[in-house]
């Protein structure tokens, strides 16, 4: 067929599954005939779908329900294709499944990947070959497989956090060798044909929207051609009117305006609404966020609209939901905050990017509010480096004022994890009563470069005198300085943005570390709040900032799990928007929640 030799079923015995030919037009999902230039599958009975490459060449179609997984794969190749999940990115340690099509019949081999080089076949052969075939530019490969494999020495788990899906292909089929039994028909270098690419593959699909319906509006919240600064991290500012409206309307769907080619320049943006009533100054083109020329009126806008991040697509809300626009309790004015990520601090680079906002008269039967939740972002948390995993914490203690004027619970319909380049993990807890109940929120495997809104299902309801706790995890194994709180890529972010309704006045609901409560670890009884931190006590360090001891000390992977046990058992302060009277009073940390155990529940069909 191309030359090579011919693999017999024979070859396969129990190491791969076959399926018999089956003419397209009968196969579920099937697509028109490819062009050699290659277009995009027809999803046909699929809910989501992704080019792995740039080029389009490996487009993956996906459903699931409670238990499996079902993928469909339209490949520019006539010869194997490979799908994996790996823990980084790379081999090491990847669910492997390798197809192809030869002579009419499908294959289809569950494997392992051991290091960078032919993974071995699986013990246990856990994926299901449903349906393949080849036309002349083309292999088309439909198979299936367990979320919760019954093989979780060899088979990674899919979940709802993000996955690193790896690919590969190559011209040619796999050849049979004289290690057929032990590690299958032998798989040819796939050469530069591969790749990875972070996507959730578990995420809701947002509801439709009809954008052409006379009924949705829109308006556009964008930077001005703003010149970014050749600087790795900038922040930058502009206050904006909203439209005037006679009548209460509802925003309804959020997406981001990407200037070509600032994909990776537009980081991530957040929009905050100004103090009702205030006229707030607009300065022509914006300026630098947090800067001391900035105008003072802009600290005041502080309330959360939405937010948005790299790698997202923006957002529709549930249709039973909307973010008000146009009544008396509705500032006029909002903040852009763009933040711009240039580590490479490229000058020159003028900037029109935002986001677009659909709105609509017709409003729906809840108000949207959004509540920041995690750890303040100061230089007070301090991540130790050289640590291969460590934990900070962060309080939301000033619920029950708001429910208690709200007169009943919010439901919890969606929440972005956001922390930056060492965040590996970032989860909200609801606790009640001191028992864990659900995760408002989650992700264990953290992607700095894919920031999604994921709506969740079910929703959770968060009452009256239950605790949410967000923690985020952090490894720092290539740093040699600690790494800080800060705005900076660089330097680390630890929230949640959850988005609930019924709307409450509480916008940003925090708990911060205190320097002095963090010093003694390092001999330290006394330093200035304010960084780097300079020691008043004891006198033989005053000459120093806790800064150079920290970054002095000897720290390995044990003394930062040492230094993150530490910091739990300190006090913290409460910090919430609006002002709370307890704002910045130290306070004992909350008991860790109990947990339930995972391992005692069984895998279905295992």
């Amino acid at each position: 067929m191309r030359g090579v030799c011919t693999l017999l079923l024979l070859l396969c015995g129990s190491t791969c599954l076959l399926a018999s030919v089956i003419p397209k037009e009968q196969i579920l999902g099937a697509v028109k005939d490819f062009q050699q230039s290659g277009h995009a599958a027809d999803a046909g009975d699929f809910t989501h779908q992704a080019s792995l490459d740039e080029h389009g060449r490996f487009h993956l179609l996906w459903k699931f329900d409670s238990e499996t997984i079902t993928f469909e794969a339209h490949v520019q190749t006539t010869g194997y294709i490979g799908l994996g999940f790996s823990p980084n990115g790379g081999m090491t340690g990847s669910d492997v499944i390798i197809g192809w099509v030869k002579d009419g019949q499908a294959f289809i081999t569950d494997r392992f990947a051991e290091g960078y080089f032919e993974p071995r076949l699986d013990a246990h052969q856990d994926v299901e070959l449903l349906s393949g075939y080849e036309n002349g530019t083309h292999t088309v490969l439909r198979f299936r497989r367990k979320l919760r494999p019954c093989d979780t020495a060899e088979d990674r788990e899919i979940t709802e956090d993000t996955q690193r899906v790896i690919w590969s292909f190559n011209d040619l089929d796999p050849l049979e060798n004289s290690l057929a039994g032990q590690n299958g028909p032998h798989v040819l270098y796939h050469g530069s044909n591969r790749g990875s690419k972070s996507i959730i593959l578990l995420q809701k699909n947002p509801p439709t929207l009809d954008i052409q319906d006379s009924n949705i509006l829109s308006f556009e919240l964008t930077s001005s051609n703003v010149l970014v600064p050749a600087k790795e991290t900038t922040y930058w500012c502009n206050t904006v009117r909203l439209p005037i409206l006679d009548r209460k309307h509802h925003i309804v769907k959020i997406e981001p305006i990407i200037q070509p080619g600032h994909e990776a320049l537009f980081h991530h943006a957040v929009v905050y609404q100004c103090k009702l009533g205030q006229v707030p100054p607009m300065l022509d083109g914006g300026h630098e966020c947090y800067h001391p020329n900035m105008p003072e009126e802009w600290n005041h806008c502080k309330s959360i609209m939405t937010a948005w991040a790299v790698g997202g697509k923006g957002f529709t809300y549930p249709n039973h939901v909307g973010f008000s626009l146009g009544t008396d309790d509705d500032p006029d004015y909002v903040m852009l905050e763009m933040h711009y990520d240039n580590p490479d601090r490229i000058s020159g680079e003028r900037d029109s990017s935002g986001l677009r906002f659909y709105y609509t008269p017709i409003v729906r039967m809840y108000d949207a509010g959004v509540l920041d939740v995690g750890v303040n972002t100061y230089a007070t948390h301090v991540i130790p480096p050289r640590a291969e995993s460590f934990d900070t914490t962060g309080f939301c203690l000033g619920l029950d004022q708001y429910l208690q004027e709200l007169g009943s619970p919010i439901k919890v319909f969606a929440s972005m994890p956001h922390a930056h380049l060492a965040g590996t993990a970032v989860r909200t807890k609801l606790v009640r009563n001191g028992v864990f109940q659900s995760y408002v929120g989650r992700d264990e495997t953290y992607d700095f470069d894919l920031q999604e809104i994921r709506l969740l299902d079910p929703e959770v309801i968060v009452q009256e005198g239950d605790l949410l706790i967000t923690e985020c995890t952090y490894k720092t194994t290539d740093r040699t300085q600690a790494t800080l709180g800060g705005l900076g890529s660089r330097e680390e972010m630890c929230m949640n943005f959850i988005q609930y309704y019924p709307k409450i006045k509480l916008s940003i609901c925090y708990t911060g570390l205190d320097i002095n409560q963090q010093a003694p670890f390092f001999g330290v009884y006394y330093a200035d709040w304010y960084y780097p931190f300079p020691i008043h006590y004891p006198a033989s360090m005053v000459n120093q900032t806790l800064i150079d001891v920290i970054n002095q000390h000897p720290w390995t992977n044990e003394e930062a799990e040492r230094f993150e046990q530490y910091v739990r058992n300190t006090q913290v302060f409460s910090y919430c928007e609006p002002a709370s009277v307890n704002n910045y009073q130290l306070i004992d940390q909350p008991a860790d929640p109990t947990m339930p155990d995972d391992n005692s529940v069984s895998i279905p069909g295992c």
